[in-house]
């Protein structure tokens, strides 16, 4: 079983590692049927904090999104290879309504689906691969993926960022603290409007 505690001791054991930390944190969180199994999140908002020790805030926020970016197009493209054979897959042989309820929610919201469901965190992984199974537009998904990708980041590092920089230098950045709390606030209102018309359906 995965455990997070020693990943975290090794990284504050080896410091030098932690920008790889967040890169495999952020891409498991993205990827397919692993960010199932394993919630990278939690590890990533730790990670983000120890960050603030060896990382720029630019540097953290680039090598998650990065990070991010290539999941879920690696992702889109196992869908559109395996489109056939993917209810054969796990973990939707196991469980079939989590590919239904995929493939509802992105046929119901199309490519502005996929924008919303990277901030919801039970469907964020299997999203990408759903879409490409389902034949969606390679170039818009990548198009989406820049702009979800990198506001993904920032919401998922810059606040563990800097927690982790008021603990090791007692500096705050007023601005991007608010910058980051009316941001959240916005999603959640995008969310809560596209589960509510999700569910009336």
């Amino acid at each position: 079983m995965f455990e997070f505690n020693e990943v975290i001791l090794w990284l504050k054991d080896n410091p030098e590692w932690i920008a790889f930390g967040v890169f495999g944190a952020a891409f498991i969180e993205s990827f397919a049927l692993i960010g199932v199994i394993i919630p990278g999140v939690v590890l990533l908002a730790v990670i983000s904090g120890m960050a603030a020790s060896t990382l720029t805030i630019f540097e953290l926020v680039l090598i998650a999104y990065i990070a991010s970016f290539i999941a879920d197009i690696l992702s889109f493209l196992i869908g559109s290879g395996i489109s056939k054979s993917i209810d054969n897959l796990w973990p939707f042989n196991k469980y079939p309504n989590l590919l239904i309820q995929g493939r509802s929610f992105i046929k119901r919201f199309g490519i502005l689906g996929v924008f919303v469901g990277k901030f919801i965190g039970p469907i964020r992984p299997l999203l990408p691969i759903t879409a490409g199974s389902l034949g969606m537009n390679f170039k818009y998904f990548v198009i989406v993926e820049i702009f979800s990708s990198f506001l993904w980041a920032i919401l998922y590092t810059v606040p563990g960022y800097y927690a982790g920089k008021s603990i090791f230098d007692s500096q705050f950045d007023v601005n991007w603290i608010i910058a980051i709390i009316i941001a959240i606030i916005v999603l959640i209102i995008i969310v809560r409007y596209f589960n509510s018309k999700y569910i009336e359906e």
